[in-house]
């Protein structure tokens, strides 16, 4: 069952809950800035847009913002019936998902997994997103000035989340999720990504065949954090859509101007 707390922003999350820090800081050169943040363990999600700087290039600005929201919106509904605790940052070309155990969950990496699997076998528009997941200490907090500040999400399991989702690997998969290889151990692909089961008139409970597959462990050298072993969790099943996000957008763009809620700029 969907709780209160499955689903929020860090700005909603941080303004009900008792921070770790909140302080005025007075500095001789800067002056005067706010310290507002909450300490906690968290398991990070980081989904990146694959074709957002190349399609940049080759959509309308418009379109873009349109195709950008679409991923957003997508990437809700990937955790939106989940009983966790998931805050969600956007970043233009990316989303962070940020698992918490503050309601019931104690196993926040196997939330993630679900959620990025949920990617996986829900991606109708094609987005294809790289995905990276790490786990540790993290600072939800406040930044800005005193008129103007948003929230973000700041330590190493967020820059390893998101070095894993760029990290380079050759095949023909259709989704791809990037995790530390520690993090795993010896944990198992059926377990984590168990066959679907499902009710045929005629042969009863049905167990589909397994669509991911488990990589071995490979080294990779991530700038500043060095090399460290990854394991690659893979999906083969392309989907064939009938649209991609990139063209709705622009078939959203075409209606909007028919219907008269596209203004064209002034300047």
């Amino acid at each position: 069952m969907k709780t209160k707390h499955s689903y929020q922003t860090i700005e909603d999350f941080l303004i009900s809950h008792p921070l770790t820090i909140d302080v005025e800081i007075e500095d001789e050169w800067s002056g005067s800035f706010p310290v507002k943040g909450l300490e906690l363990r968290a398991t990070v999600l980081y989904a990146e847009l694959t074709d957002y700087y190349r399609l940049s290039f080759s959509m309308k600005s418009s379109e873009m913002l349109i195709y950008v929201n679409n991923f957003l919106a997508w990437t809700g509904k990937a955790v939106y019936a989940m009983d966790c605790c998931v805050l969600h940052r956007s970043l233009d070309h990316a989303v962070m998902l940020v698992f918490l155990n503050r309601s019931g969950s104690s196993d926040t990496f196997s939330d993630a997994l679900r959620a990025a699997r949920w990617m996986g076998e829900h991606d109708v528009l094609r987005f294809c997103p790289r995905i990276g997941i790490a786990s540790g200490q993290v600072t939800a907090g406040f930044t800005g000035t005193h008129n103007n500040f948003s929230a973000s999400v700041f330590g190493k399991p967020v820059i390893l989340a998101a070095a894993f989702a760029g990290a380079k690997v050759q095949g023909d998969f259709a989704m791809r999720i990037t995790v530390d290889s520690e993090e795993w151990g010896e944990k198992k692909i059926e377990e984590l990504f168990p066959a679907v089961e499902y009710d045929d008139p005629e042969q009863g409970k049905v167990k589909q065949p397994q669509t991911w597959e488990l990589g071995k462990r490979r080294d990779v050298e991530f700038a500043l954090a060095g090399k460290k072993g990854v394991r690659d969790i893979a999906s083969f099943i392309h989907w064939m859509p009938e649209h991609s996000g990139d063209k709705k957008a622009r078939d959203w763009l075409r209606e909007m101007k028919r219907q008269g809620f596209y203004r064209p700029p002034s300047v």
